[in-house]
């Protein structure tokens, strides 16, 4: 909390920007959206009567997984949270990002929307027909059966990997 999102925080905006890979209030966005629609984001008390993390501590845990694909354990020590509560942190923040952004970000476009796209595009890159920024990144396979291992593993990998590929317009529409 105190590096991050307390008044004078540790580590200014363009930090968390590299850290998260997005603003701190479109961070502090979502976890409202999600701490509102979600029991499990919000904060409780555990058989124990311990106090559980707080939202921003499971969303922190989840986008941090996504944007640099580390594995849970990744974040024992710096957030105090085990791997196993990271991951189930992450399964919970990626169906709530589907329930809460489906209809608005994660849908096909229209035709309409494809052109709007192409000339917003072009209008800004000055390259004719393209539809948005393509991400891909390589996710490794852990339980590749062996007879595929060879035919999903590259050079540079070492690892089965299964390639994500994302399109990204100028609107969020992914």
């Amino acid at each position: 909390m105190n590096d991050w999102f307390v008044e004078e925080p540790k580590y200014d905006e363009a930090y968390f920007h590299r850290k998260f890979r997005m603003d701190k209030s479109m961070f502090l966005s979502i976890v409202d959206d999600i701490e509102a629609n979600f029991p499990y984001f919000q904060e409780g008390y555990d058989a124990r009567f311990k106090r559980s993390f707080t939202a921003i501590q499971k969303i922190t845990s989840a986008i941090r997984q996504l944007a640099t694909g580390n594995a849970p354990d990744e974040y024992d020590e710096y957030l105090c949270m085990a791997a196993r509560t990271s991951s189930e942190n992450l399964d919970y923040f990626c169906d709530a990002i589907i329930k809460l952004y489906d209809r608005e970000y994660l849908c096909r476009p229209t035709q309409h929307d494809v052109a709007c796209i192409y000339e917003a595009h072009e209008a800004k890159h000055h390259k004719p027909d393209m539809l948005g920024s393509i991400h891909c990144t390589h996710v490794e396979w852990r339980n590749c059966p062996r007879a595929l291992r060879g035919q999903y593993t590259r050079g540079d990998y070492g690892v089965p990997t299964i390639v994500l590929e994302v399109t990204a317009s100028q609107d969020l529409g992914i």
